[in-house]
């Protein structure tokens, strides 16, 4: 038996994380006395409350399109405010960051420099499309990132983030718990913002919060790489980038300079940040509540709502699960199997990951082998990401069917015109569904081509690598010397052959060889968005050696949650191109911009 506490539209069923704004819950949303869905919802503590957020709150709508829907943010914001305020936006399994860094140092876990970075990179992304929409953060720390457990990253408080900067002088207690990511020059936004982001590297790479006040050049000059169990320095580039976030010397004057500097650190020298790693951290961390969490969800998917709907607040005493056990042992035990099998999957890619990390080195060539195990995890994530399409089309189907009955067995005009509307309404959900699993069909197909490809590349390199052996050394009877001649007069070498020698290196941005036409979002046509103008999405494609899309980073999005930056990003990835080259040879390196025109429908 579940029980729930209603806050507004959500079913409060489990507290995740606590931050100094208030706390994270997971929440049940219910469509009649069913299961519809899990969201995420942030609710805010006392001295907010106090300091004005139950009537301000309303004021965070109007930053939520300026985010214009990108994943970084979360998506499918809802805020509600009035006695108790609140937001909500879609769920995503995961911890907030300020949560991993407590674990891993309880745990002694080693915190790598890569991982530091992966994190970095995804919060900077978050800043820099902020910044370029006009709107700063403002209290930037670990409790503002939320990192999935598939190894992503997300900027959760931004929609209410400037809000709560606005608020700070009522709320001593919020000020004095973020202090160490405050420290920056309040009248200049970005260096404020660009100053907490510091502090948290600071704090990933050191497991330290940043001291509030002092010399901040002794700190760093002193710090070391705790994080990762090591008493070494921190290496000098991320010393010096440390330095120029932290110390107020030539500090970035532009976001763009901000980003050239930062992918120069994360991919010239010789880190390998990637969501992969995060994914494997983060499995590896929090294996025993992503398990419970597993298991809660899936109970709260068969609970019986009925106590919470209005015709059951009266009776209401703790929502009632669905009992499969009376008449029903295969449906029982067909579950348990599930979790079991959800558990194993688990428990196969952690020791898989930990097989291939500790016995494939020595043996395989490390790139390829990480190239490998990306595709890997990809084709896990796409082939989950496919079974829940499969899952919500099931649900759909079920919906139209009982619409389908409804409308039939009706006599009113009226009612009959209503349920005509939903079932228009769920064909277009159908057909978009359909899209999304011909899509992901395409992309699995795709992904196990790529990983077929790569095995057999790593199979052709470990088979000419064992027949260019040399083969051992034999022992010869020793041949009577012949007579040495006079030496020869050394030959100038020509000045056209030394110029040839000394080849002026030359390196090359990735390219876009074939472009992958986007598809014009179902749902800026179900809302009748702007349909009669064009739009266009600029973004750029971080390539692999092997001209395979890795990152998508949109440039200039467009605004409002109407699905083109997504249709644009799975545009992208869909996309072929050639890798980077340096000194002739291929590496990893971005695109330049990429624009996808989304043309009118008349």
């Amino acid at each position: 038996m579940g029980t729930y506490t209603r806050l507004g539209s959500y079913l409060l069923a489990s507290e995740l994380a606590n931050d100094p704004f208030g706390a994270v819950h997971r929440a049940v949303v219910i469509l009649g006395s069913t299961f519809d869905r899990h969201v995420l919802v942030h609710t805010f503590s006392e001295e907010l409350f106090q300091a004005g957020m139950n009537t301000r709150l309303a004021e965070a709508g109007r930053v939520v399109p300026l985010l214009g829907g990108a994943r970084i943010f979360g998506l499918g914001y809802r805020i509600e405010s009035g006695k108790t305020p609140h937001v909500a936006w879609d769920y995503v399994p995961g911890r907030s960051l300020a949560q991993l860094i407590d674990k891993a140092k309880q745990e002694q876990i080693p915190f790598g420099v890569d991982h530091a970075l992966t994190v970095i990179q995804g919060v900077a992304q978050g800043i820099v499309q902020m910044q370029a929409k006009g709107v700063s953060h403002g209290v930037l720390s670990p409790h503002s990132v939320w990192v999935s457990f598939e190894g992503a990253t997300q900027l959760v408080d931004a929609p209410y983030a400037p809000l709560i900067k606005s608020m700070l002088a009522k709320a001593p207690s919020v000020k004095h718990k973020l202090a160490s990511y405050l420290q920056g020059p309040e009248s200049d936004a970005l260096q404020l913002d660009l100053f907490a982001l510091g502090a948290m590297l600071y704090e990933l790479l050191t497991f330290e919060r940043l001291p509030v006040g002092g010399n901040l050049q002794s700190v760093l000059d002193q710090a070391t790489l705790k994080a990762a169990q090591e008493e070494a320095p921190l290496p000098a580039e991320i010393r010096a980038f440390l330095g120029r976030l932290l110390l107020g010397r030539q500090p970035f004057a532009t976001v763009e300079a901000f980003s050239t500097e930062l992918e120069r650190v994360l991919y010239d020298g010789e880190y390998s940040p990637t969501t992969f790693n995060m994914a494997f951290f983060m499995h590896t961390l929090f294996r025993e509540e992503n398990d419970r969490d597993v298991t809660s969800m899936k109970a709260e998917q068969g609970d019986n709502y009925l106590a919470y709907t209005a015709a059951g607040e009266t009776m209401r005493s703790g929502a009632t699960r669905i009992d499969q056990g009376d008449g029903h042992p295969e449906a029982q035990t067909s579950q348990k199997n599930s979790t079991l099998l959800i558990g194993g999957g688990l428990a196969a890619v952690v020791v898989l990951g930990l097989g291939y990390i500790l016995f494939g080195r020595a043996k395989v060539d490390p790139v390829m082998q990480k190239q490998l195990a990306e595709l890997q995890v990809l084709k896990v994530q796409i082939e989950q990401q496919k079974a829940d399409l499969d899952a919500k089309a099931k649900v759909e189907a079920d919906k139209t069917a009982q619409l389908q009955k409804q409308l039939g067995e009706s006599k009113s005009v009226e009612e009959k015109a209503r349920l005509q509307k939903q079932l228009e309404e769920a064909q277009l959900r159908k057909q978009d569904l359909e899209r999304q699993q011909k899509a992901a069909e395409q992309r699995l197909a795709e992904q196990k081509q790529n990983e077929q490809n790569l095995a057999e590349q790593k199979k052709k390199a470990a088979e000419t690598k064992v027949a260019t052996l040399p083969p051992p050394p034999v022992q010869e009877a020793p041949k009577p010397q012949p007579m040495q001649e006079a030496p020869k007069p050394a030959v100038p070498t020509p000045p056209q052959q030394a110029t040839t020698q000394a080849a002026i290196p030359v390196n090359e941005p990735a390219r876009l060889l074939n472009q992958a036409v986007p598809v014009f979002p179902l749902r800026a046509v179900q809302m009748r968005w702007e349909t009669n103008l064009d739009h266009i999405v600029r973004l750029k494609v971080f390539v692999g050696e092997q001209g395979q899309a890795l990152k998508v980073s949109v440039i200039e999005g467009v605004s409002g949650s109407y699905g083109f930056d997504e249709a644009a990003i799975e545009a992208a990835n869909k996309s072929s191109y050639s890798p980077a080259t340096r000194d002739g040879k291929p590496v990893r390196g971005w695109t330049p911009e990429i624009a996808y025109k989304f043309p009118k429908r008349r």
